[in-house]
């Protein structure tokens, strides 16, 4: 008897299916809640509760906790989210026959992605004192950055020193936020704030 049970195959394939459709669901939802909080936040809510993403999600709350432990598992996927914008951008090769003009390729590429990732940043800011990840992960980018610009611009005077952190920092999607929100300039007005204050700063480290 129990050979003959351990041997055939009714009823044991049809398991399957089942668990597949569970998981595929599992997976449906989970996307439905993350989807939910990003979308919060590029509407202005740069910090959902979990009963505005279970609205959002049109789930119930207690959904929501059963696929994230906690606010900070669904935000720290949030960070993932935007590591896997920036990374590409970062990684970017850069053109031009001069440093100078892989600067300003650099420029252009920062612009196109600080747009993009403006909300998810500032949501990041607000949450990274109560998360070691998405602090390590903000450090983690902007370390990457400087080291892209450390690198364009070896062997110049701009290397190192005041000049290079002034650089860094007019070059920084804080002053990005500032120009597009708090000063209201569109984008090609603060491309052209950020190529001038570039320009201005290297011209203080010589040719």
């Amino acid at each position: 008897m129990t050979a003959r049970a351990s041997t055939d195959p009714s009823a044991r394939p049809a398991a399957a299916p089942t668990i597949d459709g569970r998981l595929n669901r599992s997976v449906v939802t989970r996307k439905k809640i993350i989807d939910a909080l990003t979308a919060l936040v590029y509407e202005g809510c740069l910090a959902p509760t979990a009963e505005q993403v279970a609205t959002k999600a049109d789930v119930g709350l207690r959904t929501v906790f059963r696929h994230f432990e906690d606010m900070d598992s669904l935000y720290r996927e949030m960070g993932s989210d935007l590591d896997a914008v920036v990374m590409p951008v970062i990684n970017t090769r850069l053109e031009g026959a001069t440093w100078r003009d892989k600067l300003h390729h650099s420029i252009e590429l920062r612009a196109t992605l600080y747009d993009r990732v403006a909300a998810m940043h500032l949501a990041t800011q607000v949450h990274r004192h109560e998360s070691g990840l998405l602090d390590r992960n903000c450090r983690r980018l902007v370390e990457l950055q400087r080291e892209r610009l450390r690198s364009m611009l070896a062997r110049t005077p701009a290397a190192d020193g005041a000049v290079f952190e002034a650089l860094d920092a007019v070059l920084s999607i804080e002053v990005w936020i500032r120009l597009r929100r708090e000063q209201g300039l569109t984008g090609a007005q603060a491309r052209g704030v950020m190529r001038l204050a570039a320009e201005r700063i290297l011209g203080l480290a010589g040719p």
